[in-house]
């Protein structure tokens, strides 16, 4: 038995009949409801699980584990030219967050006038994630190419004119001192787990000329 809905017309065992307005407005349209209804409550836990579970994980400032950053110039003309690797010469896996956008590493601008560095603009984040479930791990001994988040930290994505401040939205010229950070953990991060720790490495500092 199998039933092929088309417009409002079914077919079952081969009989092709015309749906009664009883299906049409009754009872099949407000399952339809209840199921949308509940696959968005579904959705909505799982955010607010998501959330309350990342308020509550502590960033320490200090990296335990081993790790070099590779591939890093003293100066470029643009962010699009920034291509690091991250090497874990540690004896323990590290982890990237799965959740959008901790993934990718933030840019971070050092203010001449105040002697401070500034983190730019970030993305709101979101567990809406493709493999939600499986972690980001690089293992001992190996690297993996990282991707800085640059374009959320700009004031134009194909066409940027000056860096974003994140606390103030406040915009700085886009040649400057710069380096990036990127968020890990040492057990795995992902949106139905998140590590009690999260740890921070900061690249070497590199200049944008323009």
């Amino acid at each position: 038995m199998y039933a092929i809905f088309s417009g409002f017309h079914c077919k079952c065992s081969g009989t092709q009949g015309r749906l009664s307005a009883s299906i049409q407005s009754g009872w099949y349209w407000r399952w339809i409801r209840v199921q949308l209804w509940a696959s968005d409550m579904r959705r909505l836990l799982v955010l607010l699980l998501f959330g309350l579970t990342a308020s509550l994980a502590q960033v320490a400032p200090q990296s335990p584990a081993t790790l070099t950053w590779k591939h890093v110039s003293a100066r470029y003309r643009g962010f699009n030219e920034i291509k690091p690797v991250l090497l874990n010469e540690g004896k323990q896996s590290v982890f990237l967050s799965r959740i959008y956008p901790d993934e990718f590493a933030q840019l971070e601008r050092f203010d001449e006038s105040t002697g401070k560095w500034e983190s730019g603009e970030w993305a709101i984040r979101c567990a809406t994630v493709s493999q939600p479930s499986v972690p980001i791990e690089i293992q001992p001994k190996t690297e993996r190419s990282i991707q800085i988040y640059w374009q959320v930290s700009t004031d134009d994505w194909d066409n940027p004119k000056h860096f974003v401040v994140e606390t103030s939205l406040e915009k700085r010229p886009l040649e400057g001192k710069y380096r990036f950070m990127l968020r890990y953990a040492l057990k795995p991060w992902t949106v139905f787990h998140n590590p009690d720790a999260i740890y921070t490495i900061v690249s070497p500092e590199f200049l944008i000329t323009g």
